[in-house]
């Protein structure tokens, strides 16, 4: 896997499809489910719509990350034509984070190098249009504690 993200694509953490198993009318008593809710409620989506200036937002997809030491995601724009993204996000649940930890949401400029960069704080949402080349830094082998979040895409019907 190491290997292949040098030449293309890859990624490396732990997942949790939140809404795949919610769809499924699976897990429904889990808290994150709440969340998911939340997101994909009338208030959320009028304020994504008015963030994003995008008025046909219709839904929020969502999974829970697991970012540890070793873990990464390297360069992409999430532009997939059939899913209808407009946007992406994270929602961090990180209690305490430290720069040189890595894990680091980069945005990457035309010309490859890391325009703009964001540590995990606890209970911000980073949001931004798609497409938009990012990526997550590798976590380093030192990092104290995982990097958790909720992400996903605001996504036209």
């Amino acid at each position: 896997m190491h290997a292949s993200a040098g030449r293309r694509f890859q990624y490396l953490y732990d997942s949790f499809p939140i809404s795949d198993v919610y769809e499924r009318g699976e897990g429904r008593e889990l808290y994150v489910m709440r969340v998911y809710e939340f997101l994909n409620s009338p208030e959320f989506l009028d304020f994504a719509r008015r963030v994003t200036g995008v008025a046909s937002i219709a839904l929020v997809d969502a999974q829970a990350t697991r970012y540890r030491p070793g873990h990464f995601l390297t360069h992409h724009d999430d532009l997939i034509a059939e899913k209808k993204r407009v946007a992406a996000y994270v929602l961090n649940f990180t209690a305490r984070w430290v720069a040189d930890w890595g894990g680091i949401l980069q945005f990457i400029s035309a010309d490859g190098h890391v325009a703009e960069g964001y540590v995990p704080v606890f209970n911000a949402l980073n949001l931004f249009r798609v497409p938009q080349l990012h990526a997550v830094s590798y976590v380093a082998p030192f990092a104290q504690a995982p990097r958790l979040s909720i992400t996903g895409w605001l996504r036209e019907g």
